[in-house]
């Protein structure tokens, strides 16, 4: 069988002829997956010191921002950055997120009126309450002042 005929010039080379046989059926496959895939241990070393890295130039990050919104430039004027001061951390978001589901929640439960009807019918009751008060309030109002004791001041 012919291995190959690009290295040698167009002169074919055969398996025979080779000092080492090569790699065939299940090692070969299994040559080529360790090739593809690199070891678990060296991709994690790599990914810790790729993320150590990564922390630190943040960090040196933040820092630059910090000290640029501290201190003004030549002109006196001091750089206005993002700032994480009104973000939350994870444990007051799931705070936040529970409080709001709990306002949904006794939301839903209080439902009052299922029907569009229900809330007009709703409206036009608290009108003629408001009416009825004004009217009550009129009223104590005359009242006081045939009295004489209507004092506004």
């Amino acid at each position: 069988a012919v291995v190959s005929t690009q290295s040698t010039g167009g002169k074919p080379v055969y398996v025979s002829e080779l000092k080492s046989k090569p790699l065939v059926g299940l090692q070969r496959w299994r040559r080529e997956h360790s090739c593809h895939y690199p070891d678990e241990a060296e991709l994690r070393a790599e990914c810790e010191q790729y993320m150590a890295e990564f922390n630190e130039r943040e960090k040196l990050k933040l820092q630059h921002e910090k000290e640029m919104a501290e201190t003004p430039d030549e002109d006196g004027w001091i750089m206005v950055t993002r700032s994480s001061k009104f973000s939350a951390s994870a444990e007051q978001a799931e705070e936040r997120k529970r409080q709001y589901d709990q306002k949904l929640d006794k939301k839903k439960k209080e439902m009052l009126h299922l029907y569009s009807f229900q809330e007009r019918e709703k409206r036009k009751q608290s009108l003629a309450d408001l009416k009825l008060k004004f009217q009550e309030d009129k009223d104590k109002i005359a009242k006081m002042k045939a009295a004489r004791i209507f004092k506004p001041y």
